[in-house]
């Protein structure tokens, strides 16, 4: 039963230009890191294989200065890595894979259709091919040996026809692959059976987009006939999350921070955060230095005040009719009890209440 971590979609080489260049450069920085701690995993787990599901770079030409650094780092895997290129990275003339000098542990599908490696326990059979443009259809019927352990490794994706690669429940079926090790979507997929097959896409190890939410990582555990014990690590790049806040009834900025930290994530250090502000403010909130000071402790951070400015209260004052006289009305025994906040609090309510109801809309 050998030892499988299943990584995909590490796009090393993006340049997060989206993010300021302090925080892209640690971005990037932190793509390698944590591509060092996945052999680091690979040798302290023991693993008898690392599977890349394709988009191991960011781009189909990859300067030099980064590929040589992937591969030297990938160069220190104490077990065989196997990758087959996807839409990003495709195999091709001008690829890293045909150009530059592969460290000898790396076998790298190049083939537009299966073709199958042996691994070193000679019981399982490492399936894989290439994307040889940024589309593809890479067909599953291929003679398998039943008494094979056989994993199906393919940047690709299930269902669609989006021309990445869709997998047809049907093919997967009829393929009889023991594991099939996909890439593609940025989201992981769960580990789960279609026939007697066992499936799954780990996600991105490196989100690459601000929309790309939650921990990023790889899958590590024992694949056998009927078997998939696999479990989802972090990999440790650049994490993006969503906060969004509710500022109606907040009255000033002391407030708003007291609100917003208990719903800040940890840990803090590789987090991009974008904070919005919803609902209806009593106040202008200083987003600037929310920023600066969400800033010191996150990789990045922004702020969007996407809440509404309350109405004035008195607007109806001048106005004949019902409104007019419930507006007068309260702006009198307000101004008679604003020396009692507690009266003065309850009032204001009250006729915020008031006009919500004779307008027909919920209260601000």
């Amino acid at each position: 039963m050998p030892n499988i971590i299943h990584a995909a979609d590490l796009h090393i080489g993006a340049k997060f230009e989206f993010l300021p260049p302090e925080s892209a450069a640690q971005a990037i920085r932190l793509q390698l890191t944590a591509l060092k701690a996945l052999v680091e995993h690979a040798a302290s787990s023991a693993a008898d294989a690392l599977l890349i599901a394709g988009d191991l770079f960011d781009t189909p030409e990859v300067r030099p200065q980064i590929s040589s650094v992937v591969f030297s780092i990938l160069s220190k895997c104490p077990c065989p890595i196997f990758l087959s290129p996807g839409n990003h990275d495709y195999y091709h003339a001008a690829s890293p894979y045909a150009t530059q000098p592969l460290p000898s542990n790396l076998h790298v599908f190049t083939s537009r259709t299966l073709t199958p490696v042996a691994l070193a326990d000679g019981s399982t059979v490492i399936w894989g091919a290439a994307f040889q443009d940024n589309k593809a259809s890479i067909p599953l019927d291929v003679r398998l040996d039943p008494f094979k352990l056989n994993i199906c490794l393919l940047h690709g994706e299930l269902g669609g026809n989006s021309g990445y690669n869709a997998i047809s429940e049907s093919a997967v079926i009829s393929s009889h692959f023991d594991y099939i090790a996909l890439g593609h979507n940025h989201r992981f997929s769960g580990v789960f059976r279609i026939g007697e097959t066992a499936l799954s896409c780990p996600g991105c190890f490196s989100a690459t987009a601000s929309n790309e939410t939650g921990v990023k990582g790889y899958l590590s555990g024992k694949i056998d006939k009927g078997i998939a014990a696999l479990t989802l690590h972090p990999s440790g790049t650049a994490q993006f999350e969503d906060v969004s806040l509710s500022i109606s009834g907040l009255s000033d900025d002391t407030a708003l921070a007291e609100a917003l930290f208990p719903l800040l994530p940890t840990p803090t250090e590789h987090i991009c955060l974008t904070v919005h502000l919803t609902g209806t403010r009593m106040y202008e909130p200083n987003l600037e230095a929310l920023s600066r000071s969400l800033r010191k402790t996150f990789l990045h951070a922004q702020v969007f005040d996407e809440s509404a400015a309350m109405q004035d209260p008195y607007r109806y004052k001048d106005e004949d009719g019902l409104r007019g006289t419930v507006t007068r009305d309260f702006m009198h025994r307000i101004s008679e009890n604003s020396h009692d906040e507690q009266t003065y609090a309850k009032l204001s309510l009250a006729l915020e209440y008031a006009l919500a109801a004779l307008e027909g809309r919920d209260p601000e």
